[in-house]
């Protein structure tokens, strides 16, 4: 009976969280996913931000997390009888999206990544993670050779308490495996290539016969919301004065970026940066990839 008891809980709680991440600018207690740790105190009550105060506790790093629409932090410190501590914090980004676009703006381009909620990775004395809508930093102080286990483990708890079932973005699935630089991806939320109306980009890196490119893919609202993004771009573009936008390929001579190619179909918008002839097969790959998504 207590056993099933705490099934129905857990579940009523994941959709308690899953309701709320679902509801934009809606406040929750983060405070309640921190979970009980075998052999370690929970080290007062946890502390909550907001997007008008994160700066007091990350001062120099708040405006790139304000960027990707913050809406709630909460840390909790942990201790233990050998004098050993944990910090926790809990970043509530709104989306998986938003999530996902501040942590790959701080995860290392070469790391030790695992599967953890979403996806996360591992330095020394550090674990950080993505859970649905949810940013997880976890960080130990003096924890020894078992110091890892013990983060994983807190790690896990947390990831159960969120979503359980949680995954990347599902169109980072479009990118083409082959060639792409092992975890390279990124998303992009605001100012994509340095121009205020391109967002909401999702980014790999590729490797291809020596040459380097990067993959993009911006999922607009609309049709009309995509001509318009695509407009204002090949405006800039003063080597071809009356570019004809239309659905199909199209290229650009960014005057910052130098040669884009793109490939517009729908809502999406998929192209490449870098100065390769490789990369225009791999956006027809992308395009197909979309297709069938």
């Amino acid at each position: 009976m207590k056993r099933h008891f705490a099934l129905l809980r857990a579940s009523f709680m994941a959709l308690v969280f899953f309701l709320a991440a679902a509801l934009p600018g809606q406040s929750q207690d983060l405070a309640i996913l921190f979970p009980d740790i075998a052999g370690w105190q929970k080290k007062g009550a946890a502390e909550t931000f907001f997007p008008e105060n994160l700066y007091k506790y990350i001062d120099g790093a708040a405006g790139n997390f304000l960027n990707y629409d913050f809406k709630q932090l909460a840390v909790q410190n942990y201790a233990n009888d050998q004098g050993q501590s944990i910090s926790a914090e809990i970043y509530f980004h709104d989306t998986a999206e938003n999530a996902f676009g501040i942590y790959s703006s701080e995860k290392p381009t070469a790391g030790k990544y695992f599967e953890l909620g979403s996806q996360g990775y591992a330095e020394a004395g550090i674990l950080n993670f993505i859970c649905s809508a949810y940013y997880i930093k976890l960080s130990g102080f003096d924890l020894g050779s078992d110091g890892q286990n013990v983060l994983t483990t807190l790690g896990r708890a947390l990831a159960g308490k969120i979503d359980a079932r949680a995954a990347l973005p599902k169109m980072l699935q479009a990118f083409p495996g082959a060639g792409k630089i092992t975890d390279s991806e990124r998303f992009i939320l605001n100012n994509f290539l340095g121009h205020a109306f391109l967002r909401a980009a999702y980014v790999a890196a590729y490797q291809v016969k020596g040459q380097n490119f990067q993959l993009f893919i911006i999922s607009t609202g609309s049709e009309k919301e995509a001509r318009t993004m695509l407009e204002k771009y090949a405006a800039l573009d003063k080597e071809n004065r009356a570019p004809i936008v239309k659905p199909g390929g199209l290229i650009i001579n960014d005057p910052y970026n130098g040669l884009i190619r793109l490939f517009w179909r729908g809502t999406f918008i998929c192209g490449s940066s870098g100065k390769t002839p490789a990369a225009a097969k791999y956006i027809e790959a992308v395009a197909i990839n979309l297709a069938k998504q």
